[in-house]
């Protein structure tokens, strides 16, 4: 099926009929990094980053858009295509649009050597739940453009991963798990998940609106909100998000700062009861030479976990193993500098450095009593990559 979906698109792309059709793409190379963590070996590696390819196509008022995930995991289900959307501009700052794709929330500007902690840019690794809102079902409606000084997305959305319902009378929680196959077991050990072609708002349901403001050329702020409810879970999940981007002369800032609160089933592989994410991010760029870009990022990423207590579990349901009831508190800083040098029209290549540094206290309530302790991990990487664009 991928093989003849691949062979589909390139015949389209080779033929007309009647649409402009266009062809772009990513490919991030890792030339060399150095990386070394406190407690671990150094290593050195280079290889792939990244590769996306996107094929766009219109005809008349409504356009496509699909994104090929190639560096994805291809065996899973409807997951060759990270985007699969169908776009329709009936009148002027009207869109619509519905399929599989992203939603408008986070900015997330990337640093030199690594991406944003939204999408998982760290070295020590961060806890915060609230990632890219990518590869979601959702229907969207966008009003407003550049000319009007605003923009507004509102999108209607759900996961294409959602728990697996389970059929299994012995089963109280519902819901498949890895270890279901035992009735002794059943309701014990992680849920499984299945991917889903369309919203079903029995299991998952969310809402997101990020609203746009273009006070002069070169500003731009951005407010959201994003609400999510999933059946399955017993609290819902909730986000607010405001960034901003000013350029002036030769110079580029930008910054962004998220509140979320998570919530999951004490099933899920990362169970949390109550977690509560803030991050922040400051970017600033300044054009050295005309092809010599120097780049500064800071980032931050606070969070605090209350764990389910496995002696008091909602409704006595759910998987006691791994609950045990620990407040946690979790933070990132990361600060990443490089250089970016223009080498052609549509390719760069980058030199940086990276430091981050991880600290973590636990209340453990699981030995009876409540104790803290403090530990800070540090990290550092060198590296050089090229990105090019096509």
């Amino acid at each position: 099926m991928k093989q003849i979906l691949l062979v589909f698109l390139i015949l389209i792309m080779s033929n007309s009929f009647a649409l402009d059709t266009e062809v772009k793409g990513f490919v991030a190379l890792n030339t060399f990094s150095y990386e070394s963590v406190e407690d671990r070996d150094p290593t050195m590696k280079m290889g792939i980053g990244t590769i996306d390819l996107k094929f766009y196509f219109n005809h008349e008022d409504f356009s496509a858009k699909i994104k090929l995930d190639l560096d994805g995991q291809l065996d899973e289900s409807n997951n060759l295509y990270e985007e699969a959307m169908v776009n329709w501009r009936p009148i002027r700052n009207w869109k619509f649009s519905i399929g599989k794709g992203k939603i408008r929330f986070h900015q997330m500007s990337y640093g030199v050597l690594e991406s944003h902690y939204s999408d998982g840019g760290s070295v020590l690794g961060t806890t915060h739940g609230l990632r890219d809102q990518d590869r979601k079902i959702v229907a969207e409606v966008v009003y407003g453009g550049y000319r009007r000084g605003f923009r507004n997305y509102l999108s209607f959305y759900a996961d294409t991963k959602q728990p697996s319902e389970s059929r299994d009378s012995d089963n109280l929680i519902g819901y498949d798990t890895s270890t279901s196959s035992d009735p002794t077991l059943a309701g014990k050990g992680e849920l499984t998940y299945e991917t889903e072609k369309e919203i079903n708002t029995r299991k998952d349901v969310g809402f997101s609106n990020k609203f746009f403001y273009y006070p002069r050329r070169g500003v731009e702020f951005g407010l959201g909100v994003l609400y999510r409810d999933r059946k399955v879970d017993f609290n819902d999940n909730w986000a607010f998000d405001f960034s901003g981007k000013y350029s002036t002369g030769a110079w580029e800032y930008v910054f962004e700062l998220v509140y979320a609160y998570v919530s999951n089933h004490p099933n899920d592989k990362y169970a949390v009861e109550h977690q509560y994410e803030q991050m922040g991010q400051i970017q600033v760029l300044y054009q050295l030479t005309e092809m010599t870009k120097l780049k500064l990022n800071a980032e931050v990423a606070l969070v605090n976990t209350q764990q389910f207590n496995r002696d008091n579990l909602p409704n006595g349901l759910g998987d006691r193993s791994p609950n045990f009831g620990n407040s946690i508190q979790t933070n990132n800083y990361k600060l990443d500098v490089g250089i970016i040098w223009k080498l052609a029209a549509r390719v760069n290549f980058k030199v940086g450095a990276l430091y981050e540094r991880k600290y973590e206290w636990k209340a453990l309530q699981s030995l009876g009593y409540t104790t803290g302790y403090a530990g800070f991990r540090d990290a550092w990487q060198l590296g050089s990559g090229i990105n090019f664009w096509f």
